[in-house]
């Protein structure tokens, strides 16, 4: 997906960081929620993070992505994929990461990024971006 304008969302405050790290449930093996430098993004590989939320900003700490990644090449893999945009690589410039459980089914894994985007209030501020439902998230979670 190449856009060459990307939406602009909310400023990750403490508050709200602390809700979306609640968001993964059972599934969350550690927050990274201190923002690492996109050009640093792949120390992530170093702490195997293979699946995961994670949640880009910009120079002003507001959001300017939320996704998911669960794969081989892991969290970095992903990250790398957005990087090859210049819209995104020109935009992003921290990245915070949920760690979630290895093999998080993938039900759960679009209800945690589904609920994250909720408690952010993403869906209605960062047209066109789009999530998936958080429906059955709590069931999913705990």
């Amino acid at each position: 997906m190449s856009r060459t304008h990307l939406p602009v969302g909310p400023a990750l405050t403490t508050p709200l960081l602390a809700m979306v790290s609640m968001a993964a449930g059972r599934h969350l093996q550690h927050s990274h929620l201190d923002p690492t430098p996109w050009a640093d993004r792949s120390r992530f590989d170093a702490l195997d993070v293979l699946t995961g939320i994670y949640l880009i900003t910009d120079a002003a700490g507001r959001l300017r992505w939320l996704g998911q990644a669960s794969r081989v090449d892991g969290l970095t893999g992903r990250l790398d994929d957005h990087d090859a945009v210049p819209a995104k690589r020109a935009a992003f410039v921290a990245v915070r990461v949920l760690h979630l459980a290895d093999h998080t089914p993938a039900g759960a894994l679009d209800a945690i990024e589904g609920r994250c985007a909720d408690v952010l209030g993403a869906r209605g501020g960062m047209r066109p971006l789009r999530w998936p439902p958080s429906t059955g998230w709590l069931s999913l979670v705990a």
